[in-house]
């Protein structure tokens, strides 16, 4: 359909839509943009797919056939499809369906599937729910390959975690050779002293003057060494506190996104922060705290059914509280009274020494950590520093 002509430079100049060329063009057109999205597509790895709802009959372009491995254009049932989802994909998967198809919603998750050949992937869903008079009829989307980017993401947390492992090791080492060190001549001192005691006893006549002086040497000795042990343990707070003025609120986001690394459950995070509050800290520090508080939080819930961590901040007592709530199976009676001892763990792997470190750096902010279970189920940690006017 013509909508008008131009002349321009002594020749007529048409101005039309594509449609005035005729079916032929058309054609032509849509078979260059089918093959562009084709293009695309493999590109991307990527493919559209679609969900009658009345019928379960899905619909599906080669690039979702190509990502299962299966033959292009061959009918596939909801069921066999499902089959193909690694299990607690396909729970979680039905759980967000089952919501959106409610609502009337979308969803986007990544899920693992074992392909017609067997092969593993990790595929991104995304889904967008049509509705009619009010009424859910179809779901349509995407499904996107991502298993090199989440290979790439495991190889990047698996560093990190080596990264850790080898800081841990290598400051246990220092420390250990340190402790060994300093507190090699106090002992020996006391060693010392032990056996000129000793042999003041086995004398007849009894020195007590001699007795005297040897358990006050021992006393000293052993005073030096609790002295050694507690400038070691002021060491692994970083030494001096270079204290800040600040609000909390974006060390504790930035905290737990960092403490999601390796995560994969989905879990509910909340947050209900003050925005009035401001403490005098060394965020480098006080962030060290908070990641190992939010991230034991993160997989004490990864087996429960009701997987939820809260961060709140508020102030009570004239102090700021920033307190870690999570919906896990709470802290064992076993381990409520040595907590926040060195090397004591619930973890199979665990050192023991993050909460004991928290700790440390907690106090020498002038402030207390604390735990408890809660009525409604779970753990609560309880970070309490100086407020800024105070600190």
């Amino acid at each position: 359909m013509s909508i008008g002509t131009k002349r321009g430079r002594g020749r007529l100049l048409h101005i039309g839509y594509a449609g005035d060329a005729g079916a032929g063009t058309r054609a032509a057109s849509t078979a260059h943009y089918k093959k562009m999205y084709d293009r695309a597509s493999a590109l991307a790895r990527i493919g559209v797919w679609e969900c009658d709802l009345a019928t379960e009959a899905l619909t599906w372009t080669d690039g979702v056939y190509d990502l299962f491995e299966l033959p292009r254009g061959a009918p596939v049932g909801r069921d066999a499809a499902l089959d193909l989802y690694e299990e607690e994909s396909r729970r979680e998967m039905e759980a967000l369906r089952a919501h959106a198809i409610s609502e009337g919603s979308s969803f986007s998750l990544d899920v693992r599937v074992r392909t017609a050949k067997g092969n593993e992937r990790w595929i991104r869903l995304t889904a967008d729910v049509e509705r009619e008079n009010g009424r859910s009829v179809r779901l349509f989307g995407t499904k996107q390959d991502v298993t090199a980017e989440r290979a790439a993401q495991d190889k990047v947390q698996a560093l990190q975690a080596e990264i850790i492992h080898m800081s841990r090791r290598s400051a246990m080492g220092a420390m250990a050779a340190t402790l060994g060190h300093e507190l090699n001549q106090p002992l020996a001192a006391i060693s010392n002293y032990v056996a000129g005691t000793r042999r003041a006893l086995a004398k007849p006549a009894l020195d007590t003057g001699m007795l005297e002086s040897g358990l006050a040497a021992i006393e000293q000795s052993a005073v030096r060494a609790s002295k050694i042990i507690r400038s070691l343990r002021d060491m692994t707070s970083g030494g001096a506190v270079r204290r800040q003025q600040l609000n909390p609120n974006p060390l504790i986001h930035e905290a737990a996104s960092l403490a999601m690394l390796g995560i994969d459950e989905p879990i509910v995070s909340r947050f209900d922060l003050a925005e009035d509050i401001n403490v005098a800290v060394d965020p480098i520090q006080i962030q060290q705290v908070l990641i190992n508080l939010i991230k034991n939080a993160y997989e004490a819930v990864r087996a429960s059914a009701r997987r939820e961590v809260i961060v709140s901040t508020y102030v009570a007592e004239g102090e700021a509280r920033i307190r870690v709530d999570d919906s896990g199976p709470g802290i064992a009676p076993e381990m409520r009274d040595t907590l926040f001892e060195s090397f004591v763990s619930s973890k199979p792997d665990g050192m023991g020494v993050g909460l004991s470190i928290s700790r440390t750096i907690v106090e020498a902010h002038g402030g207390s950590l604390s735990a408890a279970n809660r009525k409604a189920g779970g753990a609560s940690f309880c970070v309490a520093l100086p407020l800024a006017e105070d600190a």
